[in-house]
């Protein structure tokens, strides 16, 4: 039978060392987890601020059927917001119900950009008085909030296809650490 070799009892040294390399390891997947969900930053921004718009637009169309649109699309954000959400525990780059949210919210932006010359506008936008001077305010807020929503499609694109910016900066952190492991 072989002996095995005894050990003393561990030294604090040892404790303090498996310890930082614990805090550093943690502190590392910490650090690349905040890194892949702040690709989603502006989309995040945009789903909340696009939330609010038709939150509020609803609310004041409560009384008619057009409130139906901007409830539609607050189901589809709140979708989008779950999905977005849970990026921070499982990391993914396809987000299907986000696109589904912006590709719709861009499309009814176009309807009511059409409707603005015609006699929808009143029937969309029931507590906006019907002037000319009203009827560019809303074409300019509609186009403000398309050229968002094309910027953000765009964005959605590109980190589906890992082409972003912010999943360069990923990349290259990642073989920093890379290679800072190698050379311990």
């Amino acid at each position: 039978m072989k002996k095995g070799i005894k050990r003393g009892p561990k030294k604090p040294q040892d404790k303090q060392h498996g310890l930082e390399v614990a805090i550093e390891k943690n502190r590392t997947e910490m650090s690349l987890k905040s890194m892949q969900f702040n690709r989603f930053m502006l989309i995040r921004y945009a789903t909340a601020f696009f939330l609010f718009v038709n939150l509020y637009w609803a609310i004041i169309m409560w009384q008619t059927l057009v409130a139906l649109i901007p409830v539609a699309l607050m189901f589809i954000a709140s979708l989008a917001i779950i999905e977005q959400i849970k990026l921070f525990g499982h990391h993914t780059n396809q987000l299907i119900y986000s696109k589904v949210f912006f590709r719709s919210q861009l499309i009814v932006n176009i309807i009511l950009m059409v409707s603005i010359p015609t006699s929808l506008f009143t029937f969309f936008y029931q507590f906006i008085q019907n002037t000319g001077s009203n009827r560019l305010v809303v074409l300019i807020l509609l186009l403000l909030s398309s050229s968002i929503l094309l910027i953000v499609n765009k964005r959605l694109g590109l980190i589906a296809t890992n082409h972003d910016k912010y999943y360069a900066r990923l990349t290259a952190y990642q073989s920093v650490l890379k290679n800072n492991k190698e050379m311990k």
